[in-house]
Formats: C-alpha cells, sequence, structure tokens
C-alpha cells in the first residue's frame, strides 16, 4: 500500500512538471514584460492564439495617463500596409482591439508608445504573431485535455512499475493505450476541426485533424500492450514506453511541424 501510494504520488509530480515545462516553453505562451517609462511601469501580455468568438483586445496596464500609444498591425501573407489604431485610456489600461479575423489567420503586430520625445516599442525589436482559430466548445476542451494528461498520467505511472515488485503493466497499459486512442482518434479531431472553422462546411483531409504527435502515442502503446503481455523484458518495454511518451510529449510543437 505505501509502494503503491510513494510510486502514485511520483507518477503526479511528474507528470505536472513535464506539463508546466511543456506548457511554458510551447511557442504559443503569452508575450509577458514590464518597462518603465519616467518611473512608472507599463506592464503587458500578448496572447499567441486567439479562439474566442468575439474582437481580438490588447490591453496594457500602465498609470501614465497622457501616454501615447498605437498598434501596428497587419493580416500575414495578405496585406503589405499596416493598419494604424490609437489605444484608448481608461481605469489605468490602455487598450485596443484588432477586429476577429477567419479561422487560421496570421497577423503580426506591435505596439508604439511615445512620452516625452521618446519613442518605446513593445515587444523591444519584435513583432507579436497570432494566431485567430475557430471558438471550440468547452466539453470538447475537457475531454480532450482530460484524456491527454490521464494518458500521460498513466503513461508515466506505468513506467514507475518498474520499481514495483508485483508489477501490473498490461492493466496501467490498456488504460494508457485507451486514454491515448479516445485523445487522437476522437476528442483532437473534432478540437482540430471547429479550430479550423470548418464544422458543418466542408470535410478536410484525414491529415489536417489528426496530430501526428498523438497517432505516434497511440501506435507506442499498442505496440507496448503486446509487449509486456508476451515479452520476459516487460519492465523494461514498460519504462521505454513511458521515456518515449514524454520525449514526444515534450517535443509536441515540432513533432507538428514533421506531421
Amino acid at each position: 500500500m505505501k509502494q503503491s501510494l510513494i510510486l502514485w504520488t511520483s507518477a503526479i509530480v511528474i507528470t505536472f512538471l513535464i506539463g508546466f515545462i511543456q506548457n511554458r516553453t510551447s511557442s504559443e505562451y503569452p508575450i509577458s514584460g514590464t518597462i518603465g517609462i519616467d518611473g512608472q511601469k507599463v506592464s503587458y501580455l500578448f496572447n499567441s492564439i486567439h479562439s474566442d468568438k468575439g474582437d481580438y483586445r490588447i490591453l496594457l496596464r500602465t498609470e501614465i495617463e497622457g501616454l501615447d500609444a498605437i498598434v501596428k498591425w497587419k493580416i500575414v501573407d495578405e496585406e503589405k500596409n499596416w493598419h494604424i489604431d490609437t489605444m484608448q485610456y481608461n481605469n489605468s489600461s490602455l487598450s485596443a482591439v484588432i477586429p476577429r479575423q477567419t479561422a487560421r489567420t496570421h497577423i503580426v503586430y506591435n505596439i508604439v508608445l511615445k512620452q516625452n520625445g521618446k519613442e518605446y516599442t513593445l515587444p523591444k525589436n519584435e513583432v507579436v504573431k497570432a494566431k485567430f482559430l475557430g471558438p471550440v466548445p468547452t466539453s470538447i476542451i475537457i475531454h480532450y485535455y482530460l484524456t491527454l494528461f490521464l494518458g500521460i498520467l498513466l503513461a508515466v505511472r506505468t513506467g514507475l512499475e518498474f520499481f514495483n515488485n508485483k508489477p501490473r503493466l498490461r492493466f496501467f497499459s490498456i488504460f494508457t493505450l485507451i486514454s491515448f486512442f479516445s485523445c487522437a482518434m476522437i476528442f483532437a479531431p473534432v478540437k482540430k476541426a471547429y479550430e479550423m472553422g470548418i464544422i458543418g462546411k466542408t470535410i478536410p483531409p484525414i491529415g489536417q485533424i489528426f496530430e501526428g504527435w498523438l497517432i505516434i502515442l497511440v501506435v507506442i502503446w499498442i505496440t507496448n500492450l503486446i509487449l509486456v503481455s508476451y515479452s520476459k523484458y516487460s519492465k523494461v518495454w514498460g519504462i521505454s514506453a513511458a521515456a518515449l511518451t514524454i520525449l514526444f510529449f515534450s517535443l509536441r510543437n515540432f513533432t507538428k511541424i514533421l506531421f
């Protein structure tokens, strides 16, 4: 009982750390920062993904009421000229709105601040790249992440059976496979179809709605289930499958480019 509790606690901690690191290193993680102007702070947080039904809102936090600020933006590969919008100050915030674009549209933008003859660009020396996606029902998002992270948790727990005197590798492998299969074959394609804005409109090529890295995880765990069931080196195969799962999940932004 004590050993099982230790293994489950370890699996939960490892899964949390994997998810945290992957999230913070993702290209979709918001860009944030703070700069100082005349001894006062200007803070910003720019999202790289916009999937809400409304317009894309840009917000700066500052106590400088007379700060001049404009947003320069354009649609990637469609527009050469920049749109220029003035940001409005209200309740310690500067804000502007970029109209919602169709799903899969990319925009780039930055903000130019002017105060006492000096000019500041946010982010410094670069532009924000943002992607518009179609809104996804909350129920689909919940089921997608639930099956994904349950699969990661069970995969790690399967690997930790290496340290168990009486391992239940086949039991954990079955439920890990069920989780990844549900995520890869049901919820991920539906989520992707909503993001692409094609629900009820058209049938896309299969390659566009299935996530390659998730399909790989399903293959890994089908193979692992066979090996742990019939091989005398079942512990080795279990911990190897867990390690491969962590690797492909951690590198999923790269695998999205490949597949």
